[in-house]
């Protein structure tokens, strides 16, 4: 019997052409919640910038790919980067001139903008916040970086570029980076632990690469229509698109509605 269910935001909760759950989805989240059903967020967004989602109210959140959760006001996992890695990195950006948000616990850093960062208010609908000093990034604390690298980049640098790091992808002209031990199947256990629900109850879907490990840690893992090929190889079920509520298809399939 699934208990819990973990949903990715973009490109599964919320469509890339009109940045909003449509009403049939939000309607069939409804119908969970009065079957007794957690419902959680599993995003690499960061927590001050879920808004599309804000208009359901999910009863926890994963936020910055695992790094940082919470359900209310009581955090349930924290795992930043180390301060060293930090202060290397800001170096590294720096001198290379490549575009990088540093996502803290309250607030979003930006340095280096240039044409390629339109994507994020162009594609994302997201506003990037004003550029700042990278001096300004260091004593902060990052739970996360997302360096704008296509993946050809992102391979031509190799492992040399970001040491010690994890690197999650979920869209192509730019990457997520966080410390060791990340990622969603991390946040997925902080918030069944909170809730004391089994891991063989749960369910999520996403997209992106960066939901792979949650899908591979719930007992059924649903890659959308609009995923990627290798996404789709490593789910349970692959179900229609985002923007044909490929999650409501899924849940009728699975009879969970």
């Amino acid at each position: 019997m699934i208990k819990a269910i973990f949903f990715d935001v973009d490109g599964t909760l919320v469509s890339f052409q009109t940045h909003r759950m449509s009403q049939r989805l939000l309607e069939g989240l409804t119908r969970l919640r009065e079957k007794g059903i957690k419902l959680f967020i599993a995003t690499g967004r960061h927590r001050h910038s879920i808004s599309p989602v804000e208009v359901f109210p999910f009863d926890g959140y994963i936020t910055m790919n695992g790094q940082f959760c919470f359900a209310g006001e009581r955090i349930l996992r924290s795992n930043p980067i180390p301060q060293d890695i930090v202060v290397q990195q800001v170096e590294q950006m720096e001198i290379n001139k490549v575009p990088c948000l540093f996502l803290g616990e309250k607030e979003t850093l930006f340095i280096n903008p240039n044409p390629r960062t339109d994507v994020f208010p162009k594609q994302l609908n997201l506003p990037l916040p004003l550029p700042v000093a990278p001096k300004q990034i260091l004593g902060q604390k990052i739970y996360q970086m997302t360096p704008f690298f296509t993946k050809e980049e992102e391979l031509s640098a190799g492992d040399s570029f970001f040491p010690g790091l994890e690197i999650m992808r979920w869209h192509p002209a730019f990457v997520d980076v966080i410390a060791p031990g990340g990622g969603k199947d991390r946040g997925m256990d902080a918030i069944l632990e909170h809730f004391d629900i089994k891991l063989e109850e749960t369910m999520a879907f996403g997209d992106g690469e960066n939901d792979l490990p949650m899908l591979r840690h719930a007992n059924i893992g649903v890659a959308m229509g609009n995923a990627g090929d290798y996404v789709k190889g490593q789910a349970d079920y692959v179900t229609s698109s985002v923007d044909e509520d490929g999650i409501v298809t899924a849940l009728e399939h699975f009879c969970i509605l």
